[in-house]
């Protein structure tokens, strides 16, 4: 098919105020849809403050209205209505106090994919696909998220950041954890005439039990369930960085909590483990500066 689209693009200081904006149409052919977002930002003190507007609408992936597969539930041919969404944002950021962020997201006839379960001939769950669907329902969207970064003992930090999420809605399309955690406790310092900068540190990540999404290798797509409920389990690494001029090195250990946990309940997707204990490595050497 053929899409022809007009864009356009703003950006002024005016008075104290930095203002951006962009647009877009669809003017021509095969799909309908229309964005604009603008920004507004002010310089105040010691906090920079955001203020954002997001309205679009636009027609869904290629993956929900069509999909022709060797596998017999695996065929489709769908003509949805475009996606709607709207985002109301206000950020502020300091590094002396804190840094947040609010933000608030309708979406109307949002398309999305759904578990559904494949049974033999005595009602036994044999497998799962998924199924593309549109939601009737409005839905929704509040996000809030702290992060401040706490600096002592010259060397020393400890990054926090917390996140807070509400979804709702008529149908249980959209699963998130209500609470989200991560905190970094690190060392940072320069060595050997301030040529070596090492950072070394402990990160801790945890988010609540809620019902995560599927995943289904056909189409490479997450899904929509509501009978699994995972998560509510830590997540822990260790982590060295290191840079020398061009050069820079890092070790990580990721997950290495899982070497002494007695849960091992660990999933990453519903029937899919989550990895065991890793170690990662790698380096980097600019040739030119």
């Amino acid at each position: 098919g053929e899409l022809y689209q007009f864009k356009a693009e703003f950006a002024k200081r005016i008075g104290k105020f930095n203002v951006k904006a962009n647009a877009g149409l669809n003017v021509a052919g095969d799909l309908d849809g229309q964005y604009i977002n603008g920004q507004a930002s002010y310089q105040f003190n010691d906090f920079n403050v955001k203020a954002g507007l997001a309205i679009n609408s636009r027609a869904p992936d290629f993956n929900y209205t069509l999909h022709q597969s060797d596998y017999i539930n695996y065929n489709w041919q769908n003509n949805f209505n475009n996606i709607e969404k709207q985002e109301l944002s206000f950020q502020v950021d300091s590094e002396k106090f804190f840094n947040a962020q609010i933000t608030l997201t309708t979406i109307q006839d949002h398309v999305y994919f759904i578990q559904t379960l494949v049974t033999d001939t005595n009602d036994e769950v044999t497998g799962y696909n998924a199924t593309p669907l549109q939601a009737t329902g409005d839905i929704t969207y509040l996000k809030v998220k702290l992060n401040k970064d706490i600096k002592f003992f010259n060397y020393f930090g400890l990054d926090n950041t917390v996140m807070y999420q509400n979804v709702t809605q008529t149908e249980n399309v959209i699963n998130v954890p209500d609470l989200t955690a991560r905190t970094t406790l690190y060392y940072k310092n320069r060595f050997f005439k301030k040529a070596l900068l090492l950072q070394t540190g402990i990160t801790a990540k945890y988010f609540t039990e809620y019902n995560m999404d599927g995943y289904d290798p056909v189409l490479g797509e997450f899904y929509t369930q509501n009978t699994d409920l995972l998560g509510g389990f830590p997540m822990i690494d260790l982590f060295i960085n290191a840079k020398v001029r061009q050069t820079r090195i890092f070790f990580k250990l990721e997950h290495a909590n899982q070497l002494f946990a007695s849960n091992t309940n660990y999933f990453s997707a519903p029937r899919n483990p989550y990895r065991d204990f890793t170690i990662r490595f790698g380096l980097v050497w600019n040739f030119f500066l």
